[in-house]
């Protein structure tokens, strides 16, 4: 099947980008080098196309009582203007994706997916849409995602005539919603748009001081920042605590919601077997998915997602307990070859 493609594919060809594929879209993979994409992200703002991001909307009066009972974190108590990240969630606790829940008005709550898409979340949750009074509308089709990034974000924003959001907060200008959001380590916000205005808003950025950056950079502040990524950095089968995720998408005092008895569970007697951790590789390679990560003659963890910046490698690795220990020196098998790692807390720090 061929690719998506971005609205945006005008000013990425017109930005001499070279591309990769993501989740079935056509993305800038670079502009420039990464290095020089991350270090502008560092100490600027960037503009990074998350096209491939589903957006929904959940409106009427039951949406926030709906969306309670359905994910991790307190979305009853969000007030408009406010926003926050939750995992969904199995009946056994494992977490089955990601998104950012912003509440737009009285009724109106605007929903960002991470990895999951628009289709699989209605699938998944719309037979749980019964007798509650709430309405789950795919916005993807007319709306797209561009993230800016950095620590002068706000600048940016302001610059262009939109209002600068933390994370935690929410925005709405005409028919664009803003959300505060952190995928870098450095701050940021994602902005939701109509794709017929994405350009205008794009050039409106560009006018103001951002930089563009490519799903590389991207990947490689996540990666450092030790932001786990859905389905790549768990699969079907982790926890919010292994995938350290509990403080940025947890609440235990809203009531209700599937799998919470296993997460309450894990939290108070407080006790993984294995959590998300960080390999610094020796070479200059990143090492495949699932690659086995031994210590000694015991597979003591399998690698995630990675990135190459500046000359080193690093990778997201989920390790067992008795590897918990930054410094610790591990091999990575794959392939018929053996590369040594050294084991990192996160994020990342060199």
């Amino acid at each position: 099947m061929p690719l998506t493609r971005s609205p945006l594919m005008t000013q990425h060809f017109a930005a001499s980008a070279e591309f990769a594929e993501v989740d079935g879209w056509l993305v800038p993979a670079r502009f420039r080098s990464v290095e020089e994409e991350t270090a502008h992200t560092r100490t600027g703002a960037v503009l990074y196309d998350l096209a491939p991001h589903g957006v929904l909307e959940l409106v009427g009066p039951d949406a926030r009582k709906w969306a309670n009972g359905m994910f991790t974190n307190n979305i009853r108590d969000l007030a408009v203007g406010a926003c926050n990240r939750s995992a969904m969630g199995d009946e056994k606790g494992k977490v089955q994706g990601l998104l950012e829940v912003a509440r737009t008005g009285e009724q109106s709550l605007v929903v960002m997916l991470d990895g999951v898409s628009p289709a699989a979340f209605s699938e998944r949750y719309g037979k749980f849409i019964i007798f509650d009074d709430v309405e789950l509308t795919d916005l993807s089709e007319e709306r797209t995602v561009v993230h800016l990034a950095g620590p002068k974000a706000g600048e940016v924003l302001a610059l262009a005539g939109l209002p600068a959001v933390s994370v935690g907060e929410a925005a709405v200008v005409s028919d664009v919603v803003l959300l505060g959001r952190d995928r870098t380590g450095f701050g940021g916000v994602d902005v939701v748009v109509p794709k017929a205005a994405v350009n205008e808003l794009w050039g409106a950025l560009r006018s103001a001081g951002a930089g563009v950056g490519g799903e590389e950079a991207l990947e490689s502040l996540r990666v450092r920042a030790g932001l786990a990524r859905w389905p790549v950095d768990m699969g079907e089968r982790a926890l919010v605590h292994e995938l350290r995720l509990v403080e940025a998408c947890c609440n235990f005092n809203k009531g209700c919601y599937i799998g919470q008895e296993v997460v309450n569970r894990v939290d108070v007697m407080g006790q993984v077997n294995k959590k998300l951790w960080g390999l610094r590789m020796e070479e200059d390679a990143i090492p495949p998915l699932e690659a086995e990560v031994r210590l000694g003659e015991q597979v003591v963890g399998v690698t995630r997602s990675g990135a190459r910046e500046g000359g080193v490698a690093r990778c997201l690795v989920m390790l067992k307990k008795a590897a918990w220990q930054p410094g610790l020196v591990v091999e990575v098998v794959a392939g018929g070859r053996t590369v040594r790692a050294t084991v990192s807390d996160l994020p990342f720090t060199s």
